[in-house]
């Protein structure tokens, strides 16, 4: 079942279009990266790009490369669409959903390539799948981050009408 967001009057959330619509679990969105049959935009999302960098080794590579900048730009608007927007002062997450999901999903391409192709206890798998688990807790603490109102998403709308501009080159409000 998707992790829904709560949108808590005292956080100063609100969603786009009057309602809340899931983020897909840790569990799902790995599920999604894997192979797996995926439920909802984000997860149909995630599964695209990984598949295109299980592609990108073929000839078929600039397509799969030139297909990712897409998906990603597709993961982005959907967050802009339907994730809350923050109160002022918020902290910016250093990524946008779809980069976070794009480096989940190259993780898994090779993490799951090396099942197939390398010594199960050997030190590159071990190091491989340890780091697609530390991403994947990233992504759970960037949902819940989200979902209490501690931090939001880079390049939404609403922030750049709420950072005060600044002097180039003296980083001076202007």
């Amino acid at each position: 079942m998707p992790l829904q967001l709560y949108l808590a009057p005292q956080y100063g959330l609100s969603p786009h279009h009057g309602c809340a619509l899931p983020l897909p679990s840790p569990t799902e969105l790995l599920y999604a990266v894997g192979g797996r049959r995926a439920e909802g935009p984000v997860c149909r999302l995630a599964s695209a790009l990984s598949e295109s960098y299980r592609l990108e080794s073929g000839p078929a590579g600039d397509r799969a490369r030139s297909r990712r900048r897409i998906l990603i730009a597709e993961i982005n608007a959907w967050s802009s669409q339907h994730l809350p927007a923050p109160t002022a002062g918020v902290r910016v997450y250093e990524r946008t959903l779809g980069e976070l999901i794009d480096v989940i999903a190259a993780g898994a391409a090779r993490a799951f390539h090396l099942l197939g192709h390398d010594d199960p206890a050997g030190e590159l798998m071990h190091a491989e799948w340890t780091r697609l688990a530390e991403l994947q807790i990233a992504y759970r603490d960037l949902v819940h981050d989200i979902e209490i109102g501690r931090c939001c998403l880079p390049g939404e709308p609403h922030l750049r009408a709420t950072r005060p501009r600044r002097v180039a080159g003296t980083g001076e409000p202007a």
